[in-house]
């Protein structure tokens, strides 16, 4: 008996982790590209040294606005939140206007919100 329920309990496991990576990921290519339209900024290094850019989405532009307005908490806040929403709304008017549906479009405003 001490070395039945081990092994049951081993096999579930082996069971679960196989399940676990055999299901299908997600669509890239709806998640990786890039939305159509969506405007991408990239950072400049100030010290002029060439170092490979990274990319600015919409919800870090926002976050880079209300660090330079110095705002209090709960303003930097209240901007931070209605500043994304901002970006959200008009990420879902590309995705509507793309005539996405479902989780193509959830995953559309998901990626130009990021990106």
């Amino acid at each position: 008996m001490r070395i039945v329920t081990p092994a049951i309990y081993a096999a579930l496991l082996g069971g679960a982790i196989y399940i676990a990576i055999a299901q299908n990921p997600l669509p890239n290519a709806i998640a990786s590209a890039p939305p159509e339209g969506a405007k991408i900024a990239y950072a400049v290094p100030a010290d002029g040294k060439s170092q490979p850019a990274t990319r600015v989405g919409k919800r870090e532009s926002c976050r880079q606005t209300v660090a330079t307005k110095h705002l209090g908490r709960h303003q930097a806040r209240d901007q931070m939140q209605l500043c994304v929403a901002q970006a959200r709304v008009e990420c879902l008017k590309q995705a509507i206007d793309q005539k996405l549906r479902g989780s193509a479009r959830r995953v559309y405003v998901k990626s130009c919100v990021a990106a």
